[in-house]
């Protein structure tokens, strides 16, 4: 049986996860890293974070090393 606060915590990892998703969606589309701290109301450090992993995939992708 779930208790309410593992029923808060799951939301809580929901929303964060769909933050996440957000920043790397409008990171690909080449929206600037300050202005998706802005519009996702984040840390400009946690879109850094998600911006380079998603950097790093392309080259990696793209075999440039």
């Amino acid at each position: 049986m779930k208790t309410a606060s593992s029923t808060e915590q799951l939301l809580v990892a929901q929303s964060e996860l769909l933050r996440d998703m957000f920043i790397a969606e409008l990171a690909i589309a080449g929206v600037a890293q300050l202005e998706i701290a802005k519009v996702v109301r984040v840390n400009l450090n946690r879109v850094n974070r998600i911006a380079k992993s998603l950097k790093k995939r392309k080259q990696v992708g793209n075999g440039d090393n």
